[in-house]
C-alpha cells in the first residue's frame, strides 16, 4: 500500500524536530505494510529529497528568501510576524494545487492522507480529483478553533472536509467541536503520540537538589497560558521552587518582562537537552486557555512526554487537555487563568511523594492504554485498509 501524507512542513535534517510525531507514525505504519511518502512545502528553496528514510517531494511557491511560510512557525504565526507574508499565501495555494496535480498525475498511490486540512486539504483534494483515490483528512484543533470564529471560513472549510473519505481528530473536546460544522460525517479520534520519551516502569532518579523543578514546554504563545504559571510561581516559596520554560514565540520578551528571578528560560530546546528538562523536573505544568480568538490546546502531547519521564503532571481543565488529565487519578486539574489554583496544585503535589506515585502509575497506564503509538498506528491502518480494499 502506497499512501502520500500531505503535511505543512517536514524535518530539514536529522536535528530538525519539526512535527517528530509524524515520523513516528510513518515509520511505524511502515512495518505494517503502508508505504510513505511526503507532499509538502519548499523552505528558502530545499529540494525534494529522502529524509530520515522517508521520501519527501517539495514544492516551490515563491523567491527562495521569502520561501518561508512554514518550518520555523506555524503558518498564523508566520502571517502575524510580518504582513508581506499574506503576499505570499496565495502563491502557496496556487502553486501547491498546480504541484498536487502534477504529483498525482506523475506518481502511483493508493491513498492521501491529509494533516492540518486548512488549507492543506486543497492539494488533497486536488490530488483526489485527479487520481480518484481515497483522502483521510486530519484535524490537529487550529483549523478546528479558526473555524468556531469565522463564520466564512467555517462554509469554506465544511465544504473541504466533505471530500474527505474518512475524517479524524486527536481528541473529544475536537470531535464535539468538529461535529457543530460536519454533523452529519463520522469522525474518528486518534489522538498522536509522545515525540520523544518511553514508557519505563522504573522513575527516573532525579539529582539531589534544594529546589524543585517546576517545567513547562511549549510555544510561548497566549493560549499557551505561561502568563498564569510565572504569576503562580510568584505566589510560591522562590527558595522551594524553580521553574524551567522551554520554548520560544511572540510572548518571549512580554513574559521575560513579568518573570520573577526564579523563572528561568531556555529557549528552544530539542533533543538531548529537552530530555535532560524533563529528566530534572519534579512537576509538569501545562497552563493552557482558551483565548479571545477561540483558540486553545487540542491535545497536549507535552504531557503525555511528562508522564513518559515519571513526572506528575498539572494541567488547566481546557480543550483535549482532560482526555490525558483524569483529575486526581493521571493528574491535577484546575481551572484556566487562575494562578492560585496552579499554585495550590503545585504544592499539593509538593507535599505528597505519596500521590505523585500514584499519579504517575496511573497516568503511564493511561498512555498505553489509550495513547501507546501501537494503538494509534493500528487505528489509522485499519482507517487505510476499510478505504482501499
Amino acid at each position: 500500500m502506497k499512501v502520500v501524507s500531505i503535511t505543512t512542513a517536514f524535518p530539514r535534517s536529522e536535528n530538525d524536530v519539526l512535527i517528530p510525531w509524524i515520523i513516528k507514525l510513518i515509520n511505524l505504519l511502515k512495518m505494517k505494510g503502508a508505504e510513505t511518502e511526503i507532499f509538502t512545502s519548499s523552505y528558502c528553496g530545499r529540494k525534494s529529497e529522502i529524509s530520515n528514510n522517508i521520501k519527501v517531494f517539495r514544492f516551490r511557491y515563491f523567491f527562495r528568501k521569502w520561501e518561508k511560510l512554514s518550518h520555523d512557525m506555524s503558518v498564523p504565526e508566520k502571517l502575524k510576524s510580518n504582513k508581506l507574508y499574506f503576499f505570499v499565501l496565495p502563491f502557496f495555494m496556487l502553486f501547491g494545487m498546480i504541484s498536487a496535480r502534477k504529483f498525482a498525475k506523475n506518481n502511483d498511490f493508493d491513498l492521501i492522507h491529509v494533516h492540518f486540512p486548512f488549507p492543506l486539504a486543497l492539494f488533497g483534494i486536488a490530488m483526489k480529483r485527479l487520481s480518484k483515490k481515497p483522502l483521510v483528512m486530519t484535524c490537529h484543533g487550529s483549523e478546528v478553533n479558526m473555524a468556531k470564529k469565522n463564520p466564512v471560513f467555517r462554509r469554506i472549510f465544511k465544504w473541504m472536509l466533505g471530500y474527505a473519505d474518512s475524517v479524524t481528530v486527536n481528541s473529544t473536546f475536537m470531535k464535539n467541536e468538529l461535529s457543530k460544522i460536519i454533523p452529519a460525517k463520522e469522525i474518528k479520534i486518534i489522538p498522536m503520540g509522545s515525540g520523544i520519551g518511553e514508557i519505563s516502569e522504573k522513575s527516573v532518579e532525579k539529582e539531589q537538589k534544594t529546589k524543585m523543578n517546576l517545567l513547562f514546554v511549549g510555544r510561548l504563545i497566549e493560549w499557551k497560558g505561561a502568563k498564569y504559571l510565572i504569576d503562580a510561581v510568584k505566589i510560591l516559596d522562590p527558595e522551594k521552587f524553580e521553574l524551567h520554560i522551554a520554548g520560544d514565540g511572540p510572548e518571549r520578551e512580554n513574559l521575560e518582562k513579568i518573570a520573577p528571578q526564579n523563572v528561568i528560560f531556555h529557549g528552544y530546546q530539542t533533543g538531548k537537552n529537552l530530555e535532560e528538562l524533563y529528566q530534572n523536573a519534579d512537576i509538569f505544568i501545562l497552563p493552557s486557555i482558551v483565548d479571545d480568538a477561540g483558540y486553545t490546546e487540542g491535545l497536549g502531547t507535552v504531557l503525555l512526554e511528562a508522564a513518559n519521564f515519571s513526572i506528575p503532571v498539572i494541567g488547566t481543565n481546557v480543550g483535549g487537555i482532560p482526555d490525558i488529565i483524569k483529575d486526581e487519578e493521571t493528574g491535577l486539574l484546575v481551572p484556566q487563568k487562575d494562578p492560585e489554583a496552579i499554585s495550590d496544585a503545585v504544592k499539593k503535589l509538593a507535599g505528597n511523594p505519596g500521590l505523585c506515585a500514584t499519579l504517575v502509575g496511573n497516568a503511564k497506564k493511561h498512555i498505553e492504554k489509550s495513547f501507546s503509538w501501537e494503538t494509534i498506528t493500528e487505528k489509522f491502518f485499519r482507517i487505510y485498509v476499510s478505504l482501499t480494499k
